[in-house]
């Protein structure tokens, strides 16, 4: 049974990674630079690592640019199905939540707002709280060390190679989200690299995981 449970916001909670495709595709091409769907998933919260790999000349007007590009959308974002249902089931269990993202306050804030989250966890850690992100296990660290958490019961849940990866190198179980859509982000042989605790393509599967 896990009491902590540390949870993504991008593609896990918040239907947002069409979004960031589009928007880190507007900035890499503004720079002269083509890349594939797959790439450009791959990079998702090392987004200027990558660029300095792919030669983009100038790496922070990139970044701008796909900043602008989301922002336009992001407010129109919807949760996935159940989430609010997980969350609010999970709370009721007694479980500490914490919000574990590599997003930018800024990003988030009017999202927490609209879909009336602001109180649903215990702890959020964004882009600003830690110098490292994901997969550094770092910014999970942080979110267990302020939900007052131990590492044995907690739980990472995220859809991504960073988050399990930093699941991974904080020790912590991790529960892959892998909905029919992800497909078209992630391989999920690649994503079995990361050695996934659990993999689950329905979102209120989850309140079942953390129980057993």
């Amino acid at each position: 049974m896990k009491q902590y449970i540390l949870l993504d916001w991008d593609g896990n909670l918040a239907q947002t990674l069409h979004i960031w495709l589009d928007a880190c595709r507007i900035g890499l091409q503004n720079q002269g630079v083509t890349k594939s769907d797959e790439e450009i998933a791959a990079s998702f919260g090392q987004f200027s690592h990558f660029m300095k790999e792919w030669g983009v000349p100038d790496i922070q007007k990139a970044i701008d640019d796909a900043d602008i590009a989301a922002r336009k959308l992001l407010p129109d974002v919807e949760l996935y199905p159940d989430v609010l249902l997980v969350l609010e089931t999970l709370k009721k269990q007694g479980k500490k939540l914490a919000l574990i993202t590599t997003s930018p306050l800024i990003n988030l804030e009017q999202q927490l707002i609209k879909h009336a989250l602001h109180d649903m966890f215990d702890a959020v850690i964004t882009a600003e709280d830690t110098p490292v992100h994901k997969p550094n296990p770092e910014p999970l660290e942080l979110g267990l060390k302020k939900i007052g958490g131990n590492k044995a019961e907690a739980v990472m849940i995220g859809d991504s190679d960073k988050d399990l990866g930093a699941a991974q190198n904080a020790g912590i179980d991790s529960i892959l989200f892998y909905p029919a859509e992800h497909k078209k982000f992630y391989k999920l042989e690649d994503l079995h690299q990361h050695n996934p605790t659990h993999v689950v393509t329905s979102f209120k599967d989850i309140i079942e995981l953390v129980n057993s």
